[in-house]
């Protein structure tokens, strides 16, 4: 029997090939893997690629549609409202850095609020200034009420302590000094 193992050959007598055949077979298996993982590392690398890598798509015509943007907004100064009245989109509020007084200013117009500054409300704190206000009128056959609110991020402190407030005719005046 020892003869028969050494020979390669079995009880019938035909030679075995096992031995040959399953590492020709590990070998394909490997090889046909190998293949397979690098074919599934490509495909997912070039999706990336071309996820993350391609060039924007160029937009056409971007000035003619800036400009009717431009033309639309221009064209929006005054909204109808409900009820036939037309309200102006401007700002009772101008803002403005006074160098020679090292200070930011406020002017808050006091017609809307009905010439009072008790109607507006400047809440100042570290480099953020928020403005309130209200104003009513009463007409013959209806009541309008106006209310204003806005922020404003300045782009350094201002010193709390030695903020001043004062009316000037319709104008109210709010200084902010910067701190040191």
């Amino acid at each position: 029997m020892e003869e028969n193992i050494e020979n390669n050959q079995n009880s019938n007598g035909h030679k075995c090939t096992c031995k040959t055949e399953h590492w020709i077979k590990f070998a394909l298996v490997l090889f046909v893997l190998f293949i397979a993982c690098y074919l599934a590392v490509y495909y997912v690398l070039d999706q990336m690629r071309h996820a993350y890598y391609m060039p924007p798509v160029p937009m056409q015509n971007i000035d003619r549609i800036i400009n009717e943007q431009e033309k639309m907004f221009d064209s929006m100064g005054a909204m109808p409202m409900h009820n036939s009245v037309l309200m102006k989109m401007n700002t009772p509020v101008e803002t403005f850095k006074d160098d020679n007084e090292n200070a930011y200013k406020m002017i808050i117009d006091l017609k809307p609020f009905n010439n009072s500054p008790n109607n507006v409300s400047v809440d100042v704190q570290k480099n953020k200034v928020s403005i309130n206000g209200l104003g009513e009128k009463s007409g013959k056959h209806s009541d309008k009420v106006y209310s204003f609110s806005q922020s404003f991020v300045l782009p350094e402190d201002i010193d709390t302590e030695k903020i001043t407030r004062k009316q000037s005719g319709h104008k109210y005046i709010v200084t902010m000094p910067v701190e040191d």
